[in-house]
This record gives C-alpha cells, structure tokens and sequence, in this order.
C-alpha cells in the first residue's frame, strides 16, 4: 500500500517511514504466527521475539515524549502489562508511525542541529546538565535501535525454521510509489518475489542405517 506523501525533505525522513514500513512486514508475519512462538524465552536481551519489537517501540515512545514533547505517547511508557495480542502491538507502531514522521517533518533545516538539554535519565541528573545533543542524533539513534533489535528477531525467527520477512530497500520503494518504480522488477509479475516470510519445511535427512543383527564371526 503506497504512502500518501511519495517525497521525503530528507534521508532521515525517508529511513523513518522505511522502518515503520519494515516493522509493520514483521507485525503481519507475526498474525501468522503461534503467539508461544512470539513470547517462547530465548536467552536475546529482552528475552521474546514479543519483548524485544516492544522494546523498539518504547524506545521510540520514551524520546518522542521526553525530547520531542509527544505526550500523547505516554500511554505506551505506562502499560499495565505486556501486550498480548499482535493487534496490541500494532495499535502501537501506528502511533509510533504517526507521531515521528509528525516529528521529522515539522522541523526545519535549522533545527535538525540544534543543540538541546538531554531528558533527565534516574542516577545521571548531575552529568545530563552538561550535556548536549541534536534531534539529529536522537532521529539516527532510533533509526538504530531498528537495525540492532531487528536484526536481533530475524536471528530468534530462524532458531524455529520461520523464515523472516523480506524487508530490503526495493520492496520499500515499490511499496511507497509503484508508479515511479514501475521498471523496478517488482512489478514483473514473472519476476522472483520478495517472500512476506513464514515456516520453512525442514530439510529432509536420509534415514539412518541400522547395523546389520547378523551372527558375530568367531
């Protein structure tokens, strides 16, 4: 499904609405999935497929609120437990979505590098005061955060055989205007396509030999 505003001001912008993009191809593999397959402790730094997307998401939510001002996300900091449904999350990378690309396009040129007082982060108030940082640096850390933690998923997804989403950057430009990427060949319909991910059948392993029960030589 195209986005309704094709161009972007910046790279910035532009690597944002892709990882909403990414996020939203993993979130419709997962409606596909066990729910035991998503929250199934695995030993990552979160410890479920489940934990860690919603990691990525409070990360978003914590700078959008704390830096940008996006209080209407405070919800997503305050959750009584952890979402258990796909549709949950879902309700949350829309908001995410939203409130960063409303973020990225309301500043100018001028303000991507102007320097700000951090947020106050428990146990460090004393060294915050002295430091300072951009919506430029927070927007990449971000943009971070998705590369590291997804990355970090499509590893879990294999330990089950589960084959991820193609995510690459043609798909992403198809999807957002078909119309410009016309001689892309994606829209080749006898032209390989991307896979939305999805259990792969196991290799089949030739069945083991049996040792022969004949008599023992003497």
């Amino acid at each position: 499904m195209p986005f309704s505003d094709p161009e972007f001001r910046t790279d910035l912008e532009r690597m944002l609405v892709y990882h909403g993009w990414s996020r939203n191809k993993y979130l419709d593999l997962f409606e596909r999935l066990p729910w035991k397959v998503l929250t199934r402790r695995r030993g990552s730094t979160f410890e479920s497929i489940r934990n860690v997307h919603l990691h990525v998401l409070q990360v978003y939510a914590w700078w959008l609120v704390h830096f940008f001002g996006q209080r209407r996300l405070e919800w997503m900091l305050k959750l009584p437990r952890s979402p258990t449904s796909v549709r949950e999350l879902r309700r949350m990378n829309r908001a995410i979505d939203s409130a960063v690309q409303r973020v990225a396009r309301r500043l100018g040129p001028d303000d991507f590098d102007r320097k700000r007082i951090p947020p106050r982060v428990a146990g460090h108030e004393k060294e915050v005061s002295n430091w300072r940082i951009t919506p430029r640096e927070v927007l990449w850390h971000l943009i971070e955060e998705d590369f590291l933690h997804h990355g970090e998923i499509l590893c879990m997804l294999w330990q089950d055989d589960i084959e991820p989403p193609y995510t690459g950057v043609w798909w992403f430009e198809y999807d957002h205007d078909p119309e410009r990427h016309r001689d892309l060949w994606y829209s080749d319909p006898k032209g390989p396509r991307p896979s939305p991910g999805g259990y792969v059948a196991p290799a089949r392993k030739p069945p083991r030999r049996r040792p022969s029960r004949g008599r023992p030589s003497r």
